[in-house]
């Protein structure tokens, strides 16, 4: 873990992002999985039973196989499809309600001054950006999982496995999944707090930060350590690995803003 960096004058608190918002978004989404695997499961066992004999010998069970098999993923396809929007638009309000009221009181305990903050274009294309953003990663769910699903279930017909093997790698693709889902939304929740804080913080007049490398992963970026304690622009990022990045943007990055109340900082120019 990087030394803690001297704070700066005029700095607020950072706005770090809600856990208990990333368990409910990840409840969510395991959820959505959970109902998915078991359907699936429940109609991969039927259909292989009913059909272990053909599938010895006949190829043209298997094929009636994976046609049934991309019917019932097209019914999640859709399943999917519905809730993702609605699972997303949650996720990015509650997202911004929290760092909206974290950035408020923060500037209310550095300074004593309470502000209003209002919603903008600027705020609002965030946030739709950031839906759509979501709801493309929640279908993703779906596919990848189907595609995988289709895959062993063709190579388990094709290598005259058992059903019991069969299941024992759906279960080790179910759990890979669910684990996606909670990198997810570890991942969102990091960078959904970070850009409405910062699109907030920009509202308000404030337009520098510093860089604060929380320490949390189990493989930190030396780079981002590199950036602990350096006071950057709003605006632009800092300048890391050959490109302009925030706090919280790059995957699994925990790393959180300090931002500085203007007009008090010219000691860190």
């Amino acid at each position: 873990m990087p030394a803690r960096a001297p704070k700066v004058k005029g700095e607020m608190r950072p706005a770090r992002p809600s856990a208990a918002l990333r368990i409910a978004y990840q409840r969510k989404l395991e959820r959505l999985i959970d109902d998915m695997h078991r359907s699936t499961l429940y109609w991969i066992c039927a259909a292989y039973r009913r059909r272990a004999d053909e599938l010895s010998y006949d190829a043209s069970p298997a094929r009636e196989l994976a046609s049934e098999l991309r019917r019932r993923a097209a019914q999640w396809r859709k399943m999917f499809s519905q809730q993702a929007p609605d699972l997303a638009k949650y996720f990015i309000n509650r997202a911004d309600q929290h760092a909206t009221n974290a950035t408020r009181q923060a500037l209310v305990s550095a300074t004593g001054l309470s502000v209003s903050v209002k919603d903008t274009l600027v705020s609002n294309n965030v946030m739709q950006a950031q839906v759509q953003e979501n709801v493309s990663l929640i279908t993703s769910i779906q596919e990848d999982y189907a595609s995988e699903v289709e895959g062993l279930v063709m190579r388990s017909v094709a290598a005259g496995r058992d059903l019991k093997t069969l299941t024992d790698e759906l279960q080790q693709r179910y759990a890979i999944t669910r684990h996606r889902a909670k990198l997810i939304a570890n991942d969102q929740n990091n960078k959904a707090t970070a850009q409405m804080a910062r699109t907030r913080q920009l509202s308000m007049g404030i337009t520098k930060a510093r860089w604060m490398h929380t320490g949390g992963g189990k493989r930190p970026r030396a780079s981002h350590v590199a950036a602990n304690g350096k006071v950057f622009d709003l605006t632009k990022g800092m300048y890391i690995d050959g490109k302009w990045i925030f706090p919280g943007e790059e995957i699994n990055c925990g790393c959180v803003a300090a931002p500085i109340i203007p007009g008090v900082d010219d000691e860190n120019e």
